[in-house]
């Protein structure tokens, strides 16, 4: 790994970690102002501020330090300053005197925010779809359960007893499902030429939990040939 592969790698997990722990505040800060505590610092990082910015009625103080390896939201507490009169107005807006269940919600919300951005996360990724191969067939070699379907290479599978597939990933799990269930499913396929066709693939019976299902059946992914071009030359 070179020097700019290295700085590209820490620059990423700086970013990962800083967008973990200003949501892990936030998640703090946001339920403490919902139950109306008072807010006074909310730190991205600990030691020298390197940015202060002041805002909201409650003056809270905004801060990016220097050490970005966590954070903290500091919240009106009497505990935490017993030296400082604390003015009566703010009193009841004091951390310590909020019943216990708002207290447990409160440091509660900071891990849930981040369960709840990985559930983002993945639904935003699933959304765009995942890598997969198309199950269009390759080679289909004689006496094999496929050829006795019938089945042609450069065929695209697109369902199984009825059940969309998207993918040989997909192809694969339907196949161990009904291996259980069937001696044989129904696969739609289509051609090069958009003709439809409907094989009854058999599915023989195999101890051989070893062996893919998909090389048991004679189902070969089709691999395109690809020129051997160079694509870079590393000094």
């Amino acid at each position: 790994m070179d020097q700019g592969e290295r700085m590209t790698t820490l620059l990423a997990f700086l970013v990962t970690l800083g967008v973990l722990i200003t949501v892990h505040e936030f998640g703090h800060f946001q339920v403490a102002r919902w139950f109306g505590v008072k807010v006074l610092r909310f730190s991205i990082g600990f030691g020298k501020p390197l940015y202060t910015k002041i805002l909201g009625k409650d003056q809270t103080e905004f801060i990016i330090a220097a050490f970005p390896l966590g954070g903290y939201v500091k919240m009106l507490d009497e505990r935490e300053t017993p030296e400082v009169q604390i003015p009566e107005a703010d009193l009841p807006r004091a951390f310590n005197r909020q019943a216990v269940w708002k207290r447990m919600a409160i440091v509660l919300a900071g891990p849930l925010s981040n369960l709840l951005l990985a559930v983002l996360i993945y639904w935003l990724l699933f959304m765009q779809g995942i890598t997969g191969l198309k199950p269009i067939l390759g080679e289909v070699a004689p006496g094999t359960p496929a050829a006795q379907a019938s089945m042609k290479s450069g065929e695209l599978i697109q369902s199984i007893n009825g059940e969309p597939v998207q993918s040989w990933q997909d192809v694969r799990w339907m196949l161990l499902q009904r291996g259980s269930q069937a001696s044989s499913v129904e696969v739609k396929a289509v051609n090069d030429g958009q003709e439809f066709h409907v094989h009854q693939l058999p599915l023989p019976k195999s101890d051989d939990m070893e062996q893919d299902i998909l090389d048991r059946l004679g189902l070969v992914p089709f691999k395109p040939e690809v020129p051997a071009k160079v694509g870079e030359v590393l000094e």
